[in-house]
């Protein structure tokens, strides 16, 4: 009996031994230390597999690009947040098989923030952990795998086509209150053909007390009223449109003879947009707030492109 008390206590301190070593094992390191970032961020610049996309403040604005293209300010905003804020949770390779975890040269994407020529931070990114909710990262000069807090991997895997700012048409405020003509243009079996509508304010209504402040409408330049509903439904559509991705292969000049345009006019002020007859389900188009053409998607064009007979009441058609 005594003997196998004897291995039972040698049992029960190994055991514990092993417990006390593998515990020490999983907390025996120490996770960098990022310093805080107050630096305000000029510029950001991504590299995959030698390709490099680079967005730089410039005049106060964001662009992408050697083109400078105007950069989705939001989306860009987002991205210096992630990296200012990075938050590592764990230690989880020392042992440089970055294949598991998408750090190859050929896989991972590097990542620089900069202050003016003060580079801020640097860090390697890879594929996202099985939860989605963590990213594996390393750092430049330190062959450790971390991971990070956060699905780093959907917002800075990206092409510069998908950094660009798709607004292409935004009348807001004071400038989509003043307003004050719309000129519609389309083509119809080969003519061309224009309405015209002014804003006016209304004769009170009979009964209306006479210091009522005047109520805004819309009517043909001859004095013909036309369907409020409609322009507001037009004048909403236009005030902030949204396009679904550029057109590389095609030149402002090709929108000198459109299918369908639209001019709005106000307060010194003039706002177009031009849209090419579809094509597979998609409007090429061009507004004056754009310098480059691009894809409208069919459902947001065709709250657009309206027959004048939904103002006006005319059946006549326009030809596509």
């Amino acid at each position: 009996m005594k003997k196998e008390y004897i291995l039972l206590v040698v049992a029960i301190l190994g055991l514990g031994a092993l417990l006390f070593y593998q515990k020490k094992g999983r907390t025996n390191y120490q996770l960098p230390e990022l310093s805080v970032l107050e630096e305000a961020a000029d510029r950001l610049v991504l590299e995959k597999d030698g390709q490099l996309i680079e967005l730089r403040l410039a005049d106060g604005k964001w662009v992408v690009g050697s083109q400078q293209y105007r950069a989705n300010t939001v989306r860009v905003e987002k991205m210096i947040a992630e990296i200012k804020g990075l938050k590592l949770t764990a230690l989880i390779s020392e042992k440089e098989n970055y294949q598991l975890y998408e750090l190859t040269p050929e896989k991972k994407l590097k990542v620089a923030l900069y202050s003016a020529d003060q580079l801020l931070r640097e860090l390697q990114i890879g594929k996202n952990s099985a939860s989605l909710q963590q990213t594996y990262v390393m750092f430049k000069g330190d062959p450790k795998v971390y991971q990070a807090l956060g699905n780093l991997k959907s917002n800075f895997f990206t092409t510069i086509a998908e950094l660009r700012d798709k607004k292409v048409l935004k009348i807001a405020g004071e400038k989509l209150a003043g307003l004050e003509k719309i000129v519609l243009q389309r083509q119809v079996d080969g003519n061309n053909q224009i309405l015209s509508m002014v804003k006016v304010n209304l004769e009170p209504v009979n009964g209306a007390k006479t210091d009522q402040a005047p109520v805004a409408g819309w009517q043909q330049e001859n004095g013909v009223p036309v369907a409020a509903d409609a322009v507001a439904e037009l004048l909403k559509n236009l005030s902030d449109l949204q396009c679904e991705g550029f057109i590389e292969d095609r030149q402002a000049a090709a929108f000198s003879d459109p299918f369908y345009r639209v001019v709005v006019r106000g307060a010194g002020e003039e706002f177009s947009l031009d849209l090419l007859a579809p094509e597979e389900g998609k409007y090429p188009a061009l507004s004056s707030q754009s310098y480059y053409p691009f894809w409208l998607p069919g459902w947001r064009a065709e709250k657009v492109v309206k027959e004048f007979a939904v103002y006006t009441g005319s059946e006549k058609k326009a030809g596509r």
